[in-house]
C-alpha cells in the first residue's frame, strides 16, 4: 500500500512539475542584442525565440512561414521599433517597443534619415530605459519570479554602467573629432561625446555614390579622425575605398553581437575595437 501511495505521489508531483514547465512564458525578440539581455535576465524561467538571426540586415529582414508562427504563440513580443520592425509586427497586441520607452527629446536623427534606432547601442539608454522596461513587462508575466528578475536585471545594469564608465575615459575627451561609419549604428554612442559620424551609407541597403564618398574623404582629411568602421552585416566596398584614399586601416565594429554570449561583451568588443582604432590614429 505504501508503494503505491509513494508512487501516486511522485506522478502528481511529476505531473505538476510539466504542467509549470508547460505554462511557462513563451518571449519573441526582434534582435540579436535584446536576445542577449533577455536570456541574461530570464534564465530558464521562459522561453525566448529570436526573431533576426544575427548575420541578417535587420533593415532588410522578412519573416518566413517558420517565423510567423513562432511570434503568434508568443506571449510577449520585444522589439525595437522607431521604424526597424514595426512593419512585420503589424496586428500584434503583445508587442513591447522599446523604442517608445527612450524619452522623444533623447532620440535624434542623421541628417535627412529621420530618426536613428540603434538605441540598443548605448549603454546608458539601457540602463536607465530599455533593461527596465523588459523588466516591467517579463514580471507581469510571471509575478512568482518578480524578485528573480529583478535581482539579474540590476546585476546587467550595473555591468552597463561600468563598461560606460570606460567609455567615458576613452572619448570624454575626444569632443569634435570624427568617425567614418558605413552604417550610423553606434550613433548614440558617439553623439555623448560630442563626436560626429560620417556615414557612408546614403539609406538602407542603398550603395553610396562617388559624389558621397568624395565628400567623405575631403571632409575626414580636415578634421581629426578618430577611426574608420564597419559592421560585419555590410557591404565593405565603400569603406575600402575611403580607408584606401584616407590612408587608415578600417576596423570591424559589430552593432548585433553575431558572437556575443552577452551585451556586456557586444560592448566589450566595441570597446577593444575603438582603442585600437585610436592607438593606430
Amino acid at each position: 500500500m505504501k508503494g503505491k501511495v509513494a508512487n501516486f505521489i511522485s506522478l502528481m508531483l511529476f505531473l505538476l512539475a510539466l504542467s509549470r514547465l508547460s505554462f511557462a512564458s513563451t518571449i519573441a525578440v526582434s534582435i540579436n542584442p535584446y536576445y542577449l539581455m533577455v536570456k541574461e535576465i530570464v534564465g530558464e524561467k521562459a522561453e525566448v525565440f529570436l526573431i533576426i538571426k544575427p548575420g541578417v540586415d535587420p533593415h532588410s529582414f522578412s519573416p518566413t512561414v517558420k517565423d510567423v508562427k513562432a511570434i503568434s504563440r508568443a506571449d510577449l513580443i520585444i522589439a525595437n521599433g522607431l521604424g526597424l520592425d514595426e512593419f512585420y509586427l503589424r496586428g500584434y497586441k503583445n508587442v513591447l517597443y522599446l523604442g517608445e520607452k527612450v524619452p522623444s527629446e533623447i532620440l535624434e536623427g542623421e541628417d535627412h534619415h529621420g530618426v536613428n534606432p540603434h538605441i540598443w547601442l548605448s549603454p546608458d539608454l539601457l540602463a536607465r530605459y530599455i533593461i527596465p522596461s523588459i523588466v516591467e513587462e517579463i514580471t507581469k508575466l510571471d509575478r512568482a519570479n518578480d524578485s528573480f528578475y529583478k535581482e539579474r536585471a540590476e546585476r546587467l545594469i550595473n555591468s552597463l554602467k561600468d563598461i560606460s564608465k570606460r567609455f567615458d575615459e576613452l572619448l570624454q575627451s575626444r569632443r569634435n573629432s570624427m568617425v567614418v561609419l558605413d552604417h550610423p549604428s553606434y550613433f548614440y554612442l558617439f553623439k555623448k561625446y560630442g563626436i560626429k559620424i560620417l556615414s557612408a551609407e546614403e539609406g538602407h541597403g542603398k550603395q553610396p555614390t562617388i559624389s558621397h564618398i568624395k565628400k567623405i574623404i575631403e571632409e575626414a582629411q580636415k578634421s581629426n579622425l578618430i577611426g574608420i568602421f564597419v559592421g560585419p552585416q555590410f557591404n565593405k566596398s565603400a569603406i575600402e575605398v575611403i580607408s584606401r584614399e584616407l590612408k587608415r586601416s578600417y576596423h570591424i565594429l559589430d552593432p548585433i553581437g553575431i558572437e556575443a554570449k552577452g551585451i556586456t561583451e557586444l560592448f566589450e568588443k566595441a570597446y577593444r575595437t575603438i582603442s585600437e582604432a585610436l592607438d593606430e590614429g
